[in-house]
């Protein structure tokens, strides 16, 4: 079957909620950044009532459900409830997380250890498709949820990788926020149900900014999201778009690390491959360290606009793959 490349943003808001653009503002704002697809997810408001095409431009549905315990995107259905909700406990959650399986919506919990607004229930009782690993400008926040992430594929729990931009507005007239991250999808086609099952499946590449590095990681046939055999494919490829000097690409087999690399200069393409040690996944991700001072004003940026208040700035992640998945 086959599959292109998608480049969207996973969470978008309008003046509907606590953005400022009109729905069609913010249409013509995606299309202006290169994306085929995006999806609207007003907090506890159905801004798309159907997925729609505006052009070329494909908008999905969606809805991101808030409350003080956390905040989830539903994807691809109406929440089956009207607001306002119940969601002061575990158990409303998980009651209206349900109806809104049943409808068929894809359900991914947001920036899960934000330090203003994090997921303050237990993560592993609710099914999620998803989980926003990156959201915003990258942050120290953000390697948290990473961290989390990384600790569910190690148990086999095969939760798909996702970022969002969770644009409200740009600041200071300049427009940097949306689109970044921007989620790029290997999906059989640029339909809503594609889309979103290709998602779920994690067959995605999350980065920086739509123009920014790309990375292609395969085993043979296999792409992201697929599975392989050990005793039949043991080689894992790596090709890079746009590897920028400084950089360090990384590849892991489960939790080792079994290529590292670090640019030392620009390099248009780049290519590599290594051998699968072990049974369980393989990924890839690119990170890249700021100076000193620049450390130092970052930790200051983080502690007013973002509430993240670590003691170190840690090296940030530029792009990374969901896993290939390798049995025995």
């Amino acid at each position: 079957m086959g599959r292109n490349w998608y480049k969207g943003d996973t969470h978008l808001h309008t003046l509907n909620s606590d953005g400022v653009l009109t729905k069609g503002q913010l249409v013509e704002a995606c299309k202006k950044k290169g994306l085929d697809f995006m999806i609207i997810t007003d907090h506890n408001f159905n801004s798309v009532e159907k997925s729609y095409y505006d052009g070329d431009m494909l908008v999905i549905q969606g809805q991101e459900i808030t409350g003080e315990p956390g905040h989830v995107n539903i994807w691809g259905e109406k929440v089956p409830v009207n607001p306002p909700y119940a969601l002061e406990n575990a158990a409303d959650y998980a009651d209206i997380l349900e109806k809104c399986r049943k409808t068929g919506a894809t359900i991914s919990v947001n920036h899960p250890f934000c330090s203003q607004c994090g997921f303050h229930l237990d993560l592993e009782a609710y099914p999620f498709d998803c989980v926003e690993v990156w959201n915003t400008i990258q942050h120290s926040d953000n390697m948290k949820n990473r961290d989390w992430w990384v600790s569910q594929l190690l148990k086999g729990h095969k939760i798909a990788a996702v970022g969002g931009s969770d644009y409200h507005r740009d600041y200071l007239n300049v427009p940097l926020l949306l689109a970044m991250p921007t989620t790029v999808v290997h999906s059989t086609g640029n339909t809503q149900d594609e889309i979103l099952q290709a998602m779920r499946e994690g067959r995605s590449v999350v980065k920086n900014h739509p123009d920014s590095t790309m990375m292609y990681l395969t085993c043979g046939d296999a792409n992201v999201g697929d599975t392989v055999k050990l005793s039949e494919n043991n080689k894992a490829e790596l090709k890079i778009e746009d590897f920028k000097f400084g950089h360090t690409v990384r590849i892991y087999n489960n939790e080792k690390v079994i290529y590292e690399n670090t640019a030392t200069k620009n390099t248009p393409v780049f290519l590599t491959s290594v051998d699968i040690e072990e049974p369980g996944f393989v990924r890839a991700e690119i990170t890249y360290k700021f100076s000193p001072l620049i450390k130092k004003v970052y930790k200051i940026v983080e502690s007013k606009f973002l509430k993240c208040y670590d003691s170190v700035v840690p090296d940030f992640i530029w792009a990374f793959t969901n896993p290939i998945w390798v049995e025995k």
